[in-house]
């Protein structure tokens, strides 16, 4: 396993994109998207962390940060099946409801945003809204972002942003899980042997073991 895991803070070019249990904030602080578009604006860099989707012995599905203060602990979790995957979360202004919000986002948001902040005719992604198509179930990608044109942010948000920036703490919604708190979600003692995920047979006597959702500085305001 490699030993180049960043929790935190990174610029649009650092991601992870190979392939916890954090702090809380209030539900209505997160923006979820849903079949069909979203246009957002991005308010500045990524916060990169990682998750496990687990299968916990009383037939749930959990999401949990990555223990990474306990390698050996990370293997296992691997070893059962339950495969560290990179998140990203992003601070937005939602332009349905024009409130910001937190967006976690997978690979193909963060590459789709990544390649617009790559392009000499767009760049950084705080100076324009986007457009995040969700397809339906099953298509490929899930998940397309275009451009809008560019456009300062209109000043009359900035006091609104402020506030919510000091009042949301990302660091402690992207902190890695404690190694204990993992092992008592999952039933696990310090030498339990590990037991590889059985994938759940849905109605129709399928398998299901993949989650449903798989998959610079901030800018001036106009004056």
């Amino acid at each position: 396993m490699g030993t180049d895991v960043v929790f935190g803070e990174i610029d649009w070019n650092s991601g992870d994109v190979s392939d916890g249990t954090g702090g809380q904030s209030l539900k209505s602080d997160f923006m979820r998207i849903d079949v069909g578009k979203s246009r957002v604006r991005v308010m500045g860099n990524p916060v990169q962390f990682y998750i496990h989707w687990l299968d916990t012995p009383d037939g749930k599905k959990r999401k949990v940060n990555s223990p990474i203060s306990d390698q050996k602990l990370v293997r296992k979790l691997e070893d059962a099946g339950f495969k560290r995957r990179p998140r990203w979360l992003i601070k937005v202004l939602d332009r349905a409801t024009n409130e910001f919000k937190l967006l976690e986002i997978g690979s193909q948001i963060y590459n789709g945003i990544k390649t617009l902040y790559l392009d000499e005719d767009w760049g950084p992604v705080t100076g324009y809204d986007i457009t995040i198509e969700r397809g339906t179930p099953g298509t490929q990608p899930l998940y397309r972002v275009t451009p809008r044109p560019k456009s300062p942010l209109e000043g009359t948000f900035k006091e609104a942003f402020q506030k919510f920036n000091d009042r949301v703490d990302l660091s402690k919604l992207t902190q890695p899980a404690t190694p204990d708190s993992v092992r008592e979600i999952m039933g696990w003692g310090e030498g339990d042997a590990v037991q590889a995920a059985k994938p759940k047979a849905d109605a129709k006597g399928g398998s299901k073991s993949k989650p449903a959702d798989e998959d610079d500085d901030f800018f001036n305001f106009e004056s």
